[in-house]
């Protein structure tokens, strides 16, 4: 009850900030707790903790934007624009990127026999995906685009059937995938840290160009898992409030499934930027 409970779901709102601090005391305890709890497998035991931790507050904020967009389909007879939504998709970004920032420091700075078994599913799971054939360059571009398309609509596809079914479960898929962005980039920052020889500035360095290299594709990607949270959990706490008895209640699946459209898009470009842009400027 502690953890769910420091701040109210409308401060968090307003302030779409805290979340991203929120997302770090999260995860930070959820890995502390992994450790000293589950040491022989916290992998995944950590995306659980961070999951249970932060589940309670987005179900809140999400029913809290749910309310308020009945309240103004009632009152401007109109469905509501997308940027309506923008406060709760700060607030699950920025809690995304919350869980990242801690998991990469944890990954990085931790001896490598702990940060191996903090994240020994992610590191499987990544290996699992590059495999040799795309070392060896057997991959087209096409093949690639595919390959990273299927991945990413599978993701969306859980990420709103998660949401729709446990609230805001899709947090799970997302602090999931936060933890495998963070041994990739994790990999690439050591990499970069040793080619520029070590100190305080090779870190800077390398930490900018991991971002620059990750993000170009992955915040358009990101975009679009947390598009497609909020829609499933707008429907969700309408079903759960059995607002579907309402006739406006049409207007909200409609509206979700807009913020639906708009995230296959925002995968689609994400798909592109990672198969052109990213290994023209990384290669």
């Amino acid at each position: 009850m502690v953890l769910e409970n420091i701040l109210s779901p409308s401060h968090v709102r307003e302030h779409p900030s805290t979340s991203f601090w929120l997302g770090i005391f999260y995860a930070a305890v959820a890995v502390i707790l992994a450790y000293f709890i589950f040491p022989d497998e916290p992998s995944l035991s950590i995306i659980f903790l961070t999951t249970l931790a932060a589940l309670p507050l987005l179900i809140n904020v999400l029913t809290l934007e749910e309310e308020e967009e009945m309240t103004a389909i009632k009152i401007t007879k109109k469905i509501p624009l997308i940027k309506s939504h923008k406060d709760v998709m700060m607030v699950f970004t920025l809690m995304f990127f919350g869980f990242l920032a801690l998991f990469i420091v944890t990954y990085i700075f931790s001896p490598e026999k702990i940060s191996n078994l903090f994240f020994s599913k992610q590191i499987k799971t990544i290996t699992s995906i590059v495999g040799p054939s795309s070392i060896q360059g057997a991959f087209t571009a096409e093949d690639s685009l595919k390959i990273i398309l299927l991945n990413n609509f599978k993701v969306l596809l859980f990420a709103i059937l998660f949401s729709f079914l446990y609230g805001a479960g899709a947090i799970f898929i997302l602090a999931w995938n936060a933890s495998i962005l963070a041994v990739a980039m994790g990999n690439f920052i050591k990499r970069q840290i040793a080619n520029f020889g070590g100190g305080i500035f090779s870190y800077f360095k390398a930490s900018s160009l991991g971002v620059a290299r990750y993000m170009i594709h992955g915040l358009p990607e990101v975009a679009g898992y947390f598009l497609g949270a909020i829609a499933g959990g707008i429907i969700s706490a309408a079903v759960v409030k059995s607002d579907y008895k309402d006739p406006r209640f049409y207007e909200v699946v409609m509206d979700s499934f807009d913020l639906i459209a708009l995230a296959i898009l925002m995968l689609i470009i994400g798909a592109l930027l990672e198969v052109s842009v990213t290994p023209l400027l990384f290669s």
